[in-house]
């Protein structure tokens, strides 16, 4: 009985390891076998009809998730990814805001195929709220970038509803992927109770771009940073040195001189030597050092709070500058 117990666990073994053994053989001999494929470029314009860099063009439906179906757009606004023949969907997308799709019948040809040019247009379904405030006026560059529909509301509707209800406010916010905070003065600081609903809706995956005196809302939620500031009020024309290399990329320059109509320049606005250690710095002005950031994007939970330390709307008649600003709200 004992010797037939033996044999029997023996046997069950063997089955045991002749069944793995045979599943991991047909494992490796079929993955990543996509079958062949072909290259296939096509050119993407933004809202503007302007080439559009550092666009993601990817095939829609590809048979794996191999990198060579996908490809960011160069300065001229072209990439080129891998398909297989026939029939095809190509997306072209930067961020959540902007998309649009490309049908092509891709070639068995190894010379490629041109799928021709594709205008970026606002993907509706991706909700905008602008937060509209006295000082800036963030609603006026969203339509020179291209956004054509977003709803609006005023800062002090949010300060009266975060008074009697701030979890009201919340569910409100949360009906939207991104939203832009105009500057409204300095009064920020008399509402901290709205900084932190901004803070709890950008824990839950909010995306927020604010210009200016928003830091007041930073120092609400990244405690205890963005309080120690410095203002220099003397006016000057600064330069913008954009030390993020990707953006560098994306924009084709690292110097952007300061020409706003904004008489107090960038040397007039508030500097922080404070900012939180998770914070990614984009740009600075030319020449300080240490470096005093100005184009500052800070994290918490899974959304992210872009602040500009300056007006946007100042600079929406700068093709320059437009592009740093285009930059950030295409890729929220």
């Amino acid at each position: 009985m004992k010797n037939r117990y033996y044999l029997l666990a023996f046997l069950f073994s063997i089955i045991f390891v002749y069944s793995g053994c045979s599943k991991s053989s047909s494992t490796s001999t079929g993955a990543s076998n996509d079958g062949p494929t072909y290259p296939v470029t096509a050119t993407v314009l933004n809202p503007q009809g302007k080439p559009q860099g550092g666009a993601l063009l990817t095939l829609k439906n590809a048979p794996s998730q191999n990198p060579k179906y996908s490809a960011y757009t160069d300065t001229s606004g072209k990439a080129t990814i891998q398909s297989p023949a026939g029939n095809q969907v190509l997306i072209a997308k930067i961020g959540s805001a902007f998309l649009s799709e490309i049908p092509v019948v891709v070639k068995a040809d190894s010379t490629g195929t041109n799928a021709g040019t594709v205008t970026l247009h606002q993907n509706t379904s991706v909700k905008v709220l602008v937060v509209k405030a006295s000082a800036e006026q963030l609603e006026d560059v969203l339509r020179v970038i291209g956004y054509a529909t977003f709803d609006s509301t005023e800062v002090d509707t949010l300060r009266n509803m975060t008074a009697r209800d701030s979890t009201q406010t919340l569910t409100f916010l949360k009906n939207y992927t991104l939203i832009f905070s105009d500057c409204d003065g300095g009064t920020e600081s008399a509402y901290p109770g709205l900084s932190r609903v901004y803070g709890r809706y950008v824990e839950q995956g909010g995306k927020i771009y604010g210009g200016h005196y928003n830091f007041y809302n930073l120092d609400k939620v990244w405690q205890p940073f963005f309080t120690k500031r410095d203002y220099q009020g003397v006016s000057s024309k600064d330069s913008i040195s954009i030390i993020d290399t990707q953006l560098q990329g994306f924009i084709g320059f690292s110097i952007a001189k300061w020409n706003a109509t904004d008489s107090r320049a960038l040397s007039g606005y508030e500097k922080f030597s404070d900012l939180p250690t998770a914070s990614k710095v984009y740009g600075v002005i030319y020449g300080t050092s240490p470096a005093v950031g100005v184009i500052v994007e800070n994290y918490l939970g899974t959304g992210k709070y872009l602040w500009t330390d300056y007006h946007n709307q100042d600079i929406k008649t700068d093709p320059k500058l437009v592009k740093i600003v285009q930059y950030f709200l295409l890729n929220l």
